[in-house]
């Protein structure tokens, strides 16, 4: 359970008493942390199959105010005998006075006046898990092996292989967004909240690439940017991990070899976009590799069409 500030996660809470203590203590308060809460481990179970037998019609059906404080209040109570909850609910040693305004309809409804204003705060909730997955993917060691290793496919392969398995395929929050980035066009909060999840972790990743590029002493090919080029690799790292979630016979992750298909992914526009030292635009280069070739010593014209000639010799004149 996520035990730091809040202040920048429940937006809709801290701006809506339009005092700033004010806001900032409602924001961090336990009731309005034990309901985020409450709405991420609903959209858990959802996303990871646990909410019964019944067929679902709609994503996210469980998320009426309802179960969201009924969970809310469980979450209370087990803070009783789970030390992380308690500290991350009433602070370290726990203020169990804090207890006193339990989760309801009514204490959820004056946080939130709308189920969208809480979708919204929620949303920046469940996804703050996607900028801790990202910082902490790269150890030092594993930063030197990219920029130092012989071997850079061996590397790239290892990283591609930790970043589908650790930050995309098996974590619960990649399915959520995923999930919400559906109702993005519709839900302004919604998209912020994306856009700040995309901005960081385009971010982390421009830094390593540079870092990467100037430390092997290359350069990319004209017309292609480092910006570019990180949106490429993030965007194929996000695909092949939605292909995986929705698509179990995809083989974009073997765990047998501990290899994906990122890692040859990348690999090969890594190839394209990297200047040999020619200074070629890849335009030109993919057009002289793709120029259709005809082998001199082979004529591929069309056979023309026999004719049995079934004339007279003439005889020649006298």
């Amino acid at each position: 359970m996520y035990d730091g500030p809040l202040d920048d996660v429940a937006i809709n809470v801290r701006t809506k008493s339009g005092r700033l203590l004010t806001g900032r203590k409602l924001a961090n308060s336990p009731v309005t942390r034990a309901c985020l809460e409450s709405g991420r481990r609903l959209a858990e179970r959802e996303l990871l199959g646990f909410v019964g037998e019944e067929h679902m019609h709609r994503p996210l059906c469980t998320l009426t105010r309802e179960n969201i404080a009924n969970e809310a209040e469980l979450i209370f109570r087990e803070a009783r005998h789970d030390e992380r909850t308690a500290r991350a609910l009433f602070g370290t040693p726990p203020d169990w006075t804090k207890a006193a305004t339990r989760p309801s309809i009514g204490t959820m409804k004056d946080r939130w006046r709308t189920l969208a204003l809480y979708m919204g705060d929620l949303v920046r909730y469940a996804l703050r898990d996607r900028y801790s997955l990202t910082d902490g993917m790269l150890d030092e060691a594993t930063r030197a092996e990219l920029r130092e290793a012989a071997a850079f496919s061996v590397a790239v392969d290892k990283v591609a292989y930790e970043d589908m398995k650790v930050v995309y395929a098996d974590e619960t929050s990649a399915r959520f967004q995923y999930l919400v980035t559906g109702l993005a066009d519709f839900h302004e909060q919604i998209r912020e909240a994306l856009d700040g999840v995309y901005r960081h972790s385009f971010g982390y990743w421009r830094d390593v690439y540079a870092e990467i590029l100037a430390a092997r002493g290359v350069s990319l090919r004209p017309g292609i940017s480092l910006d570019e080029l990180t949106m490429m690799l993030t965007g194929m790292a996000q695909g092949l991990s939605l292909r995986h979630i929705g698509a179990a016979g995809g083989k974009v992750i073997d765990h047998h070899d501990r290899r994906s298909m990122l890692g040859k992914a990348a690999q090969i526009l890594i190839a394209g976009a990297i200047d040999p030292g020619d200074g070629r635009e890849v335009a030109d280069v993919v057009d002289e590799l793709m120029a259709v070739r005809v082998p001199p010593d082979e004529d591929h014209r069309k056979p023309g069409r026999f004719r049995a000639w079934t004339g007279r010799f003439r005889r020649g004149r006298p």
